[in-house]
């Protein structure tokens, strides 16, 4: 894998996201796929993530801009942005620094490690409930 086609395959993923498509976002997630959230910090499977980000956006909107991809080695990929984020009955925030560090096979991402600062946000939980 190409440093150009790691790009490529998180640039995928971020047109879906900014189109609000989850099918087309589980087409490039590897079956594989773990996402971890430093505000929870807990690995989600592809199931479970998907599963949170239904429930999340029925209340939640976020809109990352000013986005900056650095390849890294192996298939690696450092995504700095910032999100607009809103939550109903909570309020909105602007500007929160986000990072995450894709890692990618093929066309397809197998793990995203999300880091933001979470006290930043007003609580909210969408993990699923054992």
């Amino acid at each position: 894998m190409t440093q150009a086609d790691a790009i490529s395959t998180v640039e995928t993923w971020n047109a879906f996201w900014l189109a609000g498509d989850l099918e087309g976002m589980k087409s490039v997630a590897a079956d594989d796929f773990i996402q971890w959230h430093a505000t929870v910090r807990k690995n989600l499977s592809k199931d479970e993530e998907f599963a949170m980000l239904v429930e999340a956006l029925k209340v939640m909107d976020i809109n990352f801009k000013d986005i900056r991809l650095t390849p890294m080695s192996g298939g690696t990929v450092l995504q700095q942005c910032l999100a607009d984020i809103t939550i109903s009955g909570a309020g909105t925030r602007t500007d929160v620094p986000f990072a995450m560090v894709f890692h990618t096979r093929g066309q397809q991402i197998t793990r995203c490690d999300e880091y933001m600062d979470g006290m930043s946000l007003p609580p909210i939980d969408f993990t699923p409930k054992n």
